[in-house]
């Protein structure tokens, strides 16, 4: 614990911008729950009401993340909502490197839920910006991101405000997206155990912000991830 405390404390010191949750002293779990009837991301429907909601929250500023999970026999889904009083995003080119200094929120998953210190193949990141933008990898046995990489889930995207306007106060925003079985290389049964984070990243003009659900350093750290469990 006192090694992770140094680490945040140079980070702090030194990238003024950054924000990271501390380390949990117990494993975060979060639960999926089985919907028969999903109907599709960015439409309305009743489906996110049976799924549980988990909060996050930064040390500093004022952006909050809900995320909510159901999966099916065809996908796994997530709501990620998020509470933003100044929308921004810049980059419109897919893979953009900098496109993690835009408003956006991030989902990692260890699909076969090993916790290892390797990035890596079970393992796939998805970073989302409010233009709809993605920059996605995959790790590799040589525990190399495979930037290369190209995912195929579905996502949809809902501004509650003005981009790129700083002269009014918005509301947030929400990313639904919807992870294909076979991309995951996943055969959904009850009670199964994916390794799991989410991370939101925030830019106001002042440096850019970021949190996410579980503390980990780096990011790319399934030993750290916490734990979706699918349920009826």
């Amino acid at each position: 614990m006192k090694k992770q405390a140094y680490i945040h404390l140079f980070y702090l010191l030194f990238f003024p911008g950054y924000v990271c949750m501390a380390q949990p002293d117990k494993p975060k779990t979060v639960y999926s729950v089985y919907t028969g009837s999903f109907s599709g991301t960015g439409n309305p429907g009743n489906e996110w009401f049976l799924s549980t909601a988990i909060h996050l929250s930064p040390l500093k500023g004022d952006n909050r993340m809900t995320v909510r999970s159901l999966w099916d026999s065809d996908s796994l889904y997530f709501r990620i909502e998020v509470a933003d009083r100044d929308l921004r995003a810049y980059q419109q080119e897919k893979d953009h490197p900098e496109l993690y200094l835009d408003d956006m929120v991030e989902i990692l998953l260890d699909t076969k839920n090993d916790k290892t210190s390797c990035w890596a193949f079970d393992d796939i990141v998805y970073h989302i910006n409010l233009l709809g933008q993605k920059k996605d990898d995959r790790g590799s046995d040589s525990c190399r991101t495979d930037r290369a990489w190209d995912g195929t889930a579905n996502y949809s995207i809902r501004l509650f405000g003005t981009l790129n306007d700083t002269t009014d106060i918005d509301s947030g925003y929400e990313i639904e997206i919807a992870f294909p079985w076979n991309e995951l290389d996943i055969s959904p049964v009850n009670n199964m155990r994916i390794g799991a984070d989410f991370a939101n990243g925030d830019n106001d003009g002042n440096g850019r912000s970021l949190y996410d659900w579980v503390g980990a350093e780096p990011m790319r750290n399934p030993q750290m991830f916490g734990t979706l469990i699918l349920t009826f």
